[in-house]
């Protein structure tokens, strides 16, 4: 008597794909892998998903997994880059290439991406971005004409252009944000937006984003952060006792900004990387050394990854004061709601905050208000 075993083998989860194909006009043949694909990760920093090989007629072609949608960057030779949306649209993107100009300017033309209408929406946002970056260069050439004459009424209609120009910008993100409201893309354009400057504008988008894709964990991280930078700017308002922090300092040792108490102190957010910040670092160093014997500390947080460019920088700069290290700075950075630097916040010996965002004169001028 024969048996048999007829049991389903359970059956394997089916792996989505998109393909992507494309075009280098210009190729560089020194740079066999100078063409990448990117994502950003939780540290808000570009790694290298794939490499890119083209084949002899310059073109190339690869496929995404694409079970969990997202965004990635196609890099080609740092000259061009472009953001697409891998879900289930099939992409063709074209690039220029290496440049053939005998001078290089850093000015490349707009990418396309052709698929489908969740990149139209990317394609949109990026021939906006692309065509106020061309108005922005034209608004500088126009003030700086302005700047060689004696009439004041150019000079003022010049530094207007500016408004103008941020003015129209905005309008056509929003308009663009009113087109294409039903597609998950459009996150992006609504992250375009200053948060601070359009802050019940943008809680009304993503409240409408997240009911409308409630399982697209891009769109829910994306209204997450935003409220919880919104908590936190609350947090340090101008009279808020300022979030305690403890970071490592030059020797190993940790310090806690709470230690600081019964001093005005000057918290110093900064890379070793950052041209600003270094070009600051002069004025910060003078007055220290104008103030620290009135009472007066200031609080040096590098937010450096790698320990030795923090030291050597701090070395040829000369820094003084208390020299901290944030080497995961993310959370610091949310805390303290900033994204570029040198940002600095002002303390008073309470630990509460009376100034934020100072540099240069405006600094000397607070201090010298504080020590007067």
């Amino acid at each position: 008597m024969a048996f048999y075993s007829c049991n389903k083998q359970s059956e394997q989860p089916q792996v989505r794909k998109i393909q992507i194909k494309g075009h280098v006009k210009f190729a560089d043949n020194k740079d066999k892998f100078g063409i990448t694909v990117n994502k950003r990760n939780d540290d808000n920093e570009y790694d290298v998903v794939k490499e890119i090989v083209l084949d002899s007629a310059n073109n190339f072609v690869f496929e995404l997994e694409t079970n969990t949608p997202d965004f990635y960057t196609l890099d080609v030779y740092k000259q061009q880059r472009v953001e697409f949306y891998a879900d289930d649209e099939n992409l063709e993107i074209n690039f220029r290439g290496v440049d053939t100009a005998k001078i290089k300017i850093k000015n490349p033309p707009h990418v396309h991406i052709a698929g489908g209408e969740k990149n139209n929406v990317l394609n949109a946002l990026h021939w906006a971005s692309y065509q106020n970056y061309q108005y922005m260069i034209a608004t500088g050439q126009a003030q700086y004409r302005a700047s060689l004459s004696d009439c004041k009424e150019w000079k003022d209609d010049a530094a207007k252009a500016w408004d103008i120009m941020y003015d129209v910008h905005e309008r056509d993100i929003k308009n663009i944000i009113t087109m294409y409201k039903d597609q998950p893309t459009v996150v992006k354009v609504l992250q375009s937006l200053s948060w601070k400057r359009h802050q019940e504008y943008m809680v009304e988008q993503y409240e409408q984003l997240a009911k409308k894709f409630p399982n697209v964990a891009y769109i829910q991280n994306a209204k997450s952060d935003l409220l919880d930078k919104i908590e936190s700017v609350a947090k340090t308002e101008i009279g808020k006792v300022a979030p305690d922090f403890t970071f490592p300092d030059i020797e190993g040792n940790d310090v806690s900004l709470s230690s600081f108490k019964g001093k005005y102190v000057l918290i110093d957010f900064w890379a070793s990387w950052c041209g600003p910040c270094r070009k600051e670092a002069p004025n910060v160093k003078e007055q220290y050394q104008l103030y620290k014997d009135k009472g007066f500390e200031v609080v040096s947080v590098s937010i450096d990854k790698k320990m030795d460019a923090w030291k050597k920088a701090v070395a040829e700069d000369g820094t003084e004061g208390v020299l901290l290290i944030a080497q995961n700075s993310k959370q610091i950075m949310k805390d303290y709601t900033f994204s570029g630097i040198p940002y600095m916040v002002l303390l008073d010996k309470e630990g509460k905050i009376i100034a934020k965002n100072l540099r240069g004169e405006g600094l000397q001028e607070k201090l010298k208000e504080l020590f007067k």
